[in-house]
């Protein structure tokens, strides 16, 4: 006998609300970090900021907007959809992506650290 698991409309808003804190650490950090002199390490950042030929800074915040909006957009298909499997996968997706920003936000965390206790 096979047991299905719902995915409830308040998961899709707890993994959503992680992605935005999440986001919000990996920014305010590298904000941080650039403060205190220390440079982006993401080249793909790196790249995007010299071929629009905008700020660093403008190309992070353009870069975390898509984010935002693609990453809503699959909360609101998760929402909007019956299937669950869709559903289910929507939302490991969404939890994966608030992983590895919760693992960037604490890289920056723990580099800033070792650098002002140096």
């Amino acid at each position: 006998m096979k047991v299905e698991v719902a995915v409830s409309y308040s998961s899709f808003l707890i993994a959503f609300a992680y992605f935005i804190m999440f986001n919000l650490f990996d920014l305010s950090s590298t904000f941080l970090a650039l403060r205190l002199g220390l440079s982006e390490a993401n080249l793909a950042l790196l790249d995007l900021s010299s071929r629009l030929g905008v700020g660093l800074v403008n190309s992070f915040i353009l870069v975390k907007s898509v984010f935002f909006v693609v990453v809503g957009g699959l909360v609101i298909l998760g929402l909007a959809t019956r299937n669950q499997g869709i559903r289910k996968t929507i939302l490991l997706t969404v939890i994966i992506f608030s992983f590895v920003f919760a693992l960037v936000s604490v890289n920056n965390f723990l580099t800033i650290y070792s650098i002002l206790s140096a």
